[in-house]
């Protein structure tokens, strides 16, 4: 037996950073709530989470490319799929006895299949579960329309990969059978590209402008994802705040943002200001008119902002008068300790600038979620 060249330099960069990226985006996914750690709803990781799934999008489809187009031992027609051969590998790693192939063997011939199929659909779905439930993405157009299928969609999106990590992780555990039992030399070849084998050695002769597409489109994730968390973050509404608002309401207590309610609660509100919960908030004609103007021309079932949408759907036909009454801000909300609202630099439940950063302007992201000490 020899040495000859079995994975060319792009196969070796498509494995590694394969890995190194889809660990990066299962370390920020649902899976670490298993042990208590809820990182998917800050926003960073969220956008981390997506970014590196984009990457690793991007490295499947050069897979596709290059199992196609590619140097012998990288094209699809090298992999042994046989269901009987399949078998037979199988009754030779129960008996211990090793089998000797130069490229993939039929398990991980099928592993690579499987990880390309399901890596695909699981990056379709987490791109359309991010446009229904963030708003955000290039989907983000189906946001209004399609929200109601996020929640069916998002339960397929984590079927497939937890799927998809079951293939790569008994993927990993047969490469380190081979490594450990037989003394394979399936690691280092992915690092040197050789391998002991009988067979000739086949040189890697693609062409050069294929060759060039091919390095820079396995490298490109590494410039991506900076490209793509910037035009994922979500941008601060411009509303402006009219004066006569901030004198006659936000002077005497947190000046509600008009996407927290919709517009009929914000009639009904301002047609009765003499008994506004509890208190004569009576104010002139003209100003009255002007403050309805601004709340019901901006309320939440006119804004595209995440939370807005959210109040909505959870309100229905409702009209509530209090955003502490909304169902989704009680859900979101439940797990905080009565403890914390009664902290001097909060003081009520109702004084959302005092967590939310830029609350005053309607934007209630989780990136901008600061929670004070005292």
């Amino acid at each position: 037996m020899k040495k000859i060249n079995v994975w060319d330099c792009q196969t070796r960069i498509f494995h590694w950073s394969l890995v190194v990226f889809m660990l990066c985006t299962v370390v920020t996914s649902d899976f670490l709530r298993y042990v208590g750690i809820d990182m998917v709803n800050k926003d960073t990781w969220l956008i981390f989470h997506i970014t590196t799934g984009v990457s690793v999008g991007i490295l499947l489809l050069f897979r596709i490319l290059w199992g196609l187009c590619g140097p012998h031992y990288s094209r699809f027609t090298s992999l042994r799929l046989s269901p009987n051969e399949l078998v037979e590998y199988f009754k030779s790693v129960l008996q211990k006895r090793k089998s000797e192939y130069t490229g993939h063997n039929p398990a991980a011939s099928w592993s690579a299949l499987g990880i390309i199929t399901l890596g695909l659909l699981a990056i379709a779905t987490g791109a359309v579960v991010f446009g229904l439930d963030e708003g955000r993405g290039i989907l983000r157009g189906m946001y209004l329309s399609f929200y109601s299928y996020a929640g069916a969609l998002k339960l397929v999106h984590l079927v497939l990969a937890y799927v998809l990590t079951g293939v790569f992780c008994a993927h990993v555990c047969g490469v380190l059978n081979e490594t450990i039992r037989h003394r394979s030399d399936i690691i280092p070849a992915m690092f040197t590209g050789k391998k002991l084998s009988e067979e000739e050695d086949r040189p890697f002769d693609t062409p050069r402008p294929l060759r060039l597409l091919s390095y820079l489109w396995v490298i490109s994730p590494l410039g991506a994802i900076p490209l793509l968390a910037s035009s994922m973050e979500m941008t601060t509404p411009v509303v402006a705040i009219p004066s006569v608002y901030k004198k006659e309401c936000a002077a005497c207590h947190f000046g509600f943002p008009p996407n927290t309610l919709p517009a009929q609660s914000w009639k009904s509100m301002m047609a009765n200001l003499q008994n506004h919960f509890g208190e004569d908030a009576t104010i002139d004609e003209t100003a009255r008119q002007e403050i309805e103007a601004y709340l019901t021309g901006h309320a939440a079932e006119k804004s595209r902002e995440e939370a807005s949408i959210k109040f909505v759907r959870s309100i229905g036909t409702s009209s509530p008068d209090r955003i502490t009454d909304i169902p989704y801000w009680k859900e979101k909300h439940r797990r905080i300790d009565q403890a914390i609202y009664r902290r001097t630099s909060i003081k009520s439940r109702i004084n959302c600038a005092a967590c939310h950063r830029l609350a005053e302007y309607g934007s209630f992201e989780d990136g901008d979620i600061r929670i004070p000490r005292n």
